[in-house]
């Protein structure tokens, strides 16, 4: 009887402690995921380099990756994947004298700040919400560079081919348009300044007498995207009076301070809200 009771005690330990083990797993699952979101997106990017006197603009497709640092700041994780292209057409000329190809992929660490959670507090029934973009970039690059008409080398032929790893800097600014409480569109437009002149294959240019000249300045480049954004979990200020009172306050001193007196609409005419 006393060899059945141990084993019973040690089943129940076992059991509670399983349970303990999977509740823990869960309660750190579920915090890692409030305020986590993803968004995949896709879009142009346009690059701004030496061979770019035309066709400068091809495609772009990505995701991010975002978690709420504070109610107004996100950390950010954005991969870009894409081509780049562009032709170089010499002064006083019609026909190209060069052009590029490059498939790049953009790796961007850094973070989002959003001005009207900042001023206004974390309003819930906030539909439009901008935001601004800081990130540091590493952009892997596949450049081949090919003659073109006018270079005194056969046309077609490829002149230079260029890989490698560039850093870069990026800033840009978003905007979301929330549908739901979880889904949201996304629009955001992003410049990157890159450490390099390569990303077209092209950083200097030979003469007839054999002289090699320099191009100016490093790469730029635009990525225009549009997107949807889905978040996991609602963040751990959801539910704070002090983000929700603060809102609260400055709609109701703006309505105060406006000159049209606020006229409540009739139950039927009631726009639908929800809370984020």
């Amino acid at each position: 009887m006393q060899q059945y009771f141990i084993r019973a005690v040690l089943a129940c330990m076992i059991l509670l402690l399983s349970t303990s083990v999977s509740s823990q797993y869960r309660k750190k699952r579920n915090q890692f995921l409030e305020g986590f979101k993803i968004q995949p997106k896709a879009g142009v990017n346009m690059f701004y380099g030496d061979l770019v006197s035309k066709s400068r603009t091809n495609y772009v497709f990505g995701v991010v990756a975002e978690r709420e640092y504070t109610s107004y700041l996100n950390a950010r994780i954005d991969l870009n994947y894409g081509s780049m292209k562009g032709t170089q057409i010499n002064e006083g000329n019609t026909l190209p004298y060069a052009n590029f190809e490059n498939t790049f992929i953009q790796l961007g660490l850094g973070a989002t700040f959003r001005p009207l959670d900042y001023a206004y507090g974390l309003f819930k029934q906030r539909f439009f919400n901008p935001y601004i973009i800081g990130q540091l970039s590493l952009i892997q690059y596949n450049a081949t560079e090919y003659n073109g008409p006018m270079n005194i080398n056969p046309p077609g032929e490829i002149w230079r081919e260029r890989s490698g790893i560039a850093p870069g800097v990026s800033f840009g600014a978003g905007l979301n348009y929330y549908v739901s409480n979880r889904m949201s569109l996304t629009v955001e437009a992003i410049g990157t300044a890159v450490f390099g002149d390569e990303l077209d294959a092209h950083k200097d240019w030979e003469d007839g007498a054999g002289n090699i000249h320099p191009t100016e300045g490093n790469d730029f480049f635009y990525v225009a995207t549009v997107g949807a954004s889905y978040l996991f979990d609602d963040s751990q200020w959801k539910n704070s009076p002090k983000y929700n009172r603060k809102a609260y306050l400055k709609t109701r001193s703006l309505f105060k301070s406006s000159s049209k007196k606020y006229k409540r609409p009739k139950s039927s005419s009631r726009s639908r809200r929800y809370k984020r």
